[in-house]
């Protein structure tokens, strides 16, 4: 095996999370990362790894000695435990920062507007200490809200499309890709978009090999171009709200 000292070094990917986020948009972009091994070596082999991922909560430090943050709840149950409060995290390391949608994100902007502002705030700080700032699904109206994504092309939940797009009209939206490039800022539509995405920057990041490798060990159908559609099978519409 190589000695740790020949690989680039471990990349921090952090994630936003808050309540009711969208489990797809969060472990299905982590799942990519997770599972990334550096060439030479296995996924049972211990670290070194490309890539370290960590929670960041919404949640701010309430100042108490030994305060921890609270486990997030996402919007179909299962919660996730934080490593950072919000705030904290101005302090770390971090690389590439990812903010996944959900309904969730509804309720972060229809907060009050000292809550919204102080969000928007954090957002534009952290833009400026990662490399990276990407997001899933609806996640990408925050970064429109917060001004970062003005003047580049950027993507969001085809679904949510009307909605997001009126809150960033200064962003120039891509209705079509599953997921968008701007070099310093890369967004995905909904959900499953957002694990194409997180495969490419893990090519992007670490080398094609060892994306091809992790999407193999992860026996994921990747969709390698983000202009390829996705089709279904022809269906009878299902009612979506009780009359």
């Amino acid at each position: 095996m190589q000695d740790a000292s020949s690989f680039p070094r471990t990349l921090r990917i952090g994630v936003f999370v808050f309540n009711n986020f969208e489990p797809l948009d969060v472990w299905g972009f982590v799942q990519a990362f997770a599972i990334a091994r550096f060439i030479g070596t296995s996924y049972a082999d211990p670290p070194p790894y490309p890539f370290e991922v960590v929670f960041i909560t919404n949640e701010t430090n309430p100042g108490v000695p030994g305060a921890v943050p609270q486990p997030v709840k996402s919007y179909n149950g299962p919660r996730v435990a934080p490593d950072f409060f919000r705030d904290d995290a101005l302090g770390e390391s971090i690389d590439l920062l990812m903010i996944p949608g959900g309904q969730g994100t509804r309720d972060l902007l229809g907060s009050d507007a000292a809550s919204v502002e102080e969000l928007v705030a954090w957002v534009r700080a952290m833009d400026a200490r990662v490399s990276l700032m990407t997001s899933v699904c609806t996640g990408a109206v925050i970064l429109a809200r917060a001004g970062v994504l003005d003047g580049q092309p950027a993507a969001t939940n085809h679904q949510a499309f009307a909605w997001v797009s009126s809150l960033g009209p200064r962003v120039l939206w891509d209705n079509v890709s599953r997921w968008v490039d701007a070099g310093r800022y890369v967004t995905s539509a909904g959900t499953s978009a957002g694990t194409d995405m997180a495969m490419y920057l893990v090519a992007r990041l670490a080398g094609r090999a060892v994306a091809e490798a992790a999407a193999l060990a992860a026996e994921y159908d990747w969709h390698r171009d983000p202009q390829q559609p996705i089709f279904y099978p022809q269906q009878a519409n299902v009612p979506t709200s009780r009359s």
